[in-house]
């Protein structure tokens, strides 16, 4: 099985939060001004008109439907959190698969309240840190930047090494990630945040069920992801059996867990004109709490 190139999914779900930014103020869910920055200008041009965005996401959404509308709601959903995480005290934030994530340069309060710790592959992040100087002169001082090979080096090193403090109530961000990764490496997460952050150290994740990770779930865009992923030389890994979401967290040392669907987060956060926008049920989002 070929390597895939680790910056090719960073930049795809880059290029949804810079079509939704580009979207009428009425209709997009989220605003998300550096983006666009990780492509060439040509495409950033193509991304400021509207009709081509729609045009792109009604070609997304006839492969996989409301695929687009769940990260739609993935993203706000994490932004919420990692804006309550701001605001109740917490002191270290960690983005474990960053990728061209952005919410540590466009959530307020972030460089005031919080030491954010973004690990990932080294060639995502060197990409990633050549465009954040572009876009801001020189790297954030609230920023750690951790190189990574997942499974292959270890987390607690690469972070401790960095200047993680075990002793700080942490947000860790599992952004389209778990699912990628077997039940070990998991287990092994989670029992990193339970043992190495400070009480009410939280979770927020999205996790697929096992019948989208075996191949038997009966929704399209769940059978064209699995096959997407292997054609790109990799494997959907871990999924969690229907109705037992909370039960696995609280099994590993969770005390509070908090299960979300697409569906809620579209009536949240989805205004009138983006109330007809699908939102695949293949998704589920936890917030966990040690």
């Amino acid at each position: 099985m070929r390597k895939r190139d680790p910056r090719k999914m960073a930049l795809q779900i880059a290029g949804l939060r810079a079509n939704e930014t580009h979207l009428p103020e009425n209709e997009r869910v989220f605003e998300d001004p550096y983006a666009a920055y990780f492509f060439p200008e040509k495409v950033r041009k193509m991304a400021r008109n509207v009709d081509w965005v729609k045009s792109e996401r009604a070609k997304y959404e006839a492969i996989m439907p409301g695929v687009n509308g769940a990260l739609v709601a993935r993203i706000r959903y994490i932004d919420e959190r990692v804006s309550d995480a701001v605001r109740s005290g917490f002191g270290q934030m960690v983005v474990i698969g960053a990728g061209y994530d952005t919410r540590a340069y466009r959530i307020r309060g972030i460089s005031e309240k919080l030491r954010v710790f973004e690990v990932d592959h080294p060639v995502t992040q060197r990409v990633k840190t050549e465009v954040i100087r572009e876009i801001f002169g020189d790297l954030p001082t609230h920023v750690a930047y951790v190189p990574m090979v997942l499974g292959e080096d270890r987390l607690d090193e690469k972070l401790f090494a960095a200047g993680y403090d075990s002793m700080q109530k942490t947000l860790f961000i599992a952004e389209g990630l778990l699912m990628y990764i077997p039940p070990p490496a998991v287990d092994g997460l989670l029992a990193f945040i339970r043992n190495r952050s400070a009480a009410g150290s939280s979770l927020v994740a999205d996790v697929f069920d096992t019948t989208v990770v075996d191949g038997t779930s009966p929704l399209k865009e769940a059978q064209v992801l699995r096959s997407f992923v292997e054609s790109e030389g990799a494997a959907l890994q871990f999924g969690i059996p229907h109705g037992t979401v909370k039960a696995f967290f609280q099994q590993r040392g969770f005390n509070t867990v908090t299960r979300t669907t697409p569906e809620q987060c579209k009536q949240s956060y989805f205004n009138a004109a983006s109330q007809n926008r699908n939102v695949s049920p293949m998704f589920r989002f936890v917030y966990a709490v040690t």
